[in-house]
């Protein structure tokens, strides 16, 4: 039962840190030259991909690295992939949407398994040794 609970505020969690740094953004930036980008800027991104890793790092070490993997990425994933989908007249998003998920599974799965995996020994350090 309390696997579950984890896993979900773990979901829950990635799905504001999407809604913080990338949901309330959705202007586009004419460029100079008339070409449009966006609507994220680099610092948005750099916070969604940190917060992610702090997910990551927290889901493994709680020993929960196969959970939080699905439910931190998965969730990140849908909410970008209804976000875009909801604002994209192109109709390209499912092609973002298909280079995202094995991109957010993979960092976030390296991540969690990698902090699942580093042991603390549980010993103090005194001073002088």
């Amino acid at each position: 039962m309390a696997t579950a609970r984890i896993g979900a505020a773990l979901t829950v969690a990635s799905a504001l840190n999407y809604l913080l740094w990338l949901g309330w953004d959705q202007e586009k930036v004419v460029e100079p030259d008339g070409s449009l980008s966006g609507p994220y800027e680099s610092w948005q991104v750099v916070g969604l991909v940190i917060g992610l890793g702090v997910l990551a790092v927290l889901a493994g070490r709680l020993g929960l690295p196969k959970i939080g993997t699905l439910g931190v990425a998965g969730a990140m994933w849908l909410c970008w992939s209804v976000n875009a989908a909801m604002s994209d007249e192109s109709g390209l998003w499912g092609v973002g949407a298909l280079m995202l998920l094995p991109a957010v599974l993979l960092g976030v799965g390296l991540v969690a398994f990698l902090a699942a995996s580093v042991k603390t020994t549980g010993r103090k350090v005194r001073p002088g040794n």
